[in-house]
Formats: C-alpha cells, sequence, structure tokens
C-alpha cells in the first residue's frame, strides 16, 4: 500500500511538473513584435497618436492607443467600426506573426482587447473574441456589419456640418455618403447668397482644411483613406442650394486633390 501510495504521489508530481513547465506564453513575444511594429506609428502620427502601447497576460493581448487629436471621443467608435479597422489590419498583415497571434490566442481561449483614449481621457474597451478575430481575417468587408459601420462613419463626418454652416453663414448643413462622394450639403435662404461662387471657389475655401485635416493622420493616413475607399467614398463634394432645391453649385475634390 505504501509502494502504491509513493508511485501515485510520484505520478501527481510530474503531472504537476508538466503544468508548470510551460515557460511564457508565445504571445508574449508576439505583444513584443507588434509594439516594434506600432511604435513607429504612433511616431510618425504626432497631431493624431499619443501612443500605442501592446501587451499580453492572462490570455488577453492588449492594444492600447491614446489619441493625441481632440477631436477623437472613443464613445463615438463603434464595436462594428473597432472591428472592421481590425479586419483591415489584419489582412494587410499577413505571415508567420498573424499565425501565431491567432493561433495562440485560440489555443489559450484568449481574445484581443483595443483600448481607446482619448485626449480628454476618456476610454472605451473593445473585446473580440479568438473566433472573432479569425472571422475578420477571412471574411469580406461587407460581410463585417457593413452598413453598420458605414453609418457609423457618416456620423463622424456628419460632426464638421455646424462648423461648416456657421462658416458660410447658411441656414442648415447635412452630410450623406452620395454617389461616391462624402457629401456636405449647405442650404441657403437665397440663391443670392452664393450667386458670386464657382466650382474653383468652392473648393478654394474647403480644401486647405481637408488637406490639412489628412496631412495631420501622418503614418495613419493610408489606413484611414483605405477605409473610407472601403465604403465607397471617393472623395468630398460641397453643395451649395436653396431650401426649395431649385438653384444649387456643386463642386467635388477626390483623392488626389488632397495631396
Amino acid at each position: 500500500m505504501k509502494k502504491t501510495f509513493l508511485i501515485a504521489a510520484a505520478l501527481i508530481a510530474v503531472l504537476l511538473g508538466s503544468c508548470t513547465d510551460k515557460g511564457p506564453s508565445p504571445l508574449v513575444e508576439q505583444a513584443e513584435r507588434l509594439q516594434s511594429e506600432l511604435t513607429p506609428l504612433a511616431a510618425d502620427s504626432p497631431m493624431y497618436l499619443d501612443s500605442i502601447k501592446v501587451s499580453y497576460a492572462d490570455a488577453a493581448m492588449t492594444v492600447a492607443i491614446s489619441f493625441a487629436d481632440p477631436a477623437v471621443n472613443p464613445d463615438d467608435y463603434s464595436q462594428a467600426l473597432v472591428e472592421y479597422v481590425v479586419a483591415q489590419y489584419l489582412k494587410a498583415h499577413p505571415g508567420a506573426g498573424l499565425d501565431a497571434v491567432l493561433n495562440g490566442l485560440s489555443d489559450e481561449d484568449g481574445a484581443l482587447d483595443i483600448v481607446l483614449t482619448g485626449r480628454s481621457g476618456s476610454s472605451r474597451t473593445y473585446t473580440i473574441g479568438h473566433r472573432r478575430l479569425k472571422q475578420l481575417y477571412r471574411q469580406r468587408p461587407m460581410e463585417l456589419n457593413f452598413n453598420e459601420v458605414k453609418n457609423n462613419v457618416a456620423s463622424l463626418m456628419a460632426a464638421r456640418c455646424n462648423a461648416y454652416r456657421l462658416g458660410v453663414n447658411a441656414t442648415d448643413a447635412t452630410f450623406a455618403i452620395d454617389g461616391g462622394f462624402a457629401q456636405y450639403t449647405l442650404t441657403f435662404a437665397s440663391a443670392s447668397a452664393f450667386s458670386n461662387q464657382t466650382q474653383g471657389s468652392i473648393l478654394g475655401r474647403y480644401l486647405p482644411g481637408l488637406r490639412e485635416q489628412y496631412e495631420n493622420y501622418g503614418a495613419c493616413r493610408p489606413m484611414i483613406e483605405e477605409l473610407l475607399r472601403s465604403l465607397g467614398i471617393d472623395g468630398y463634394r460641397f453643395i451649395y442650394t436653396t431650401p426649395d432645391g431649385s438653384e444649387s453649385k456643386r463642386a467635388a475634390a477626390p483623392w488626389r486633390s488632397l495631396n
């Protein structure tokens, strides 16, 4: 009996040892790799991003993004939009590193936590489980809550309406994604308010601000433009019109005009 007990105790010790001898998770190394890749992105986008920090602990890969742009409010970003952007990043970075992250999180029943923090200190965490991460990598954009994402982006872009309205003393301003453009429609009391405007003068009013906005995105600019293109936006359009729509002038600015 004593011998049997000793054998059983030895087996338990071996089993326990095998559980505690695994060493650090390979995801620790992947977090370090991602940190080295994303640090330059933040450094090259100083007007938009303050920092990006990647860490791994307790089956969670955390990517903490702090924004320098005061216009960014994490509460304005839906789970669907964040997942859509993550999907874009995954698809643009295939390879052994991505495989290690996806498989590692799957093996550990883990998740990716995206933590967004605004300049004001407001913060929001978006958790994406390992199964969903693999879906984001494999599925087409139209399968990733496309309409919800498009509506979220439209609401973000519509936030500029009031500033545009005040800038030209219009009575109203609305936004829509229409015909391949991010379209701002400014309504005036009468056509005389914009009768002396031309396509060139309208673009002259808005292009400098748009160019500055996109320059401030820094190294993040290609990602943002790709996001908008994937939603069917090929540039901006500004329309000056009357309440009944009987008279109007419009000016379009495709992406190339923002360079």
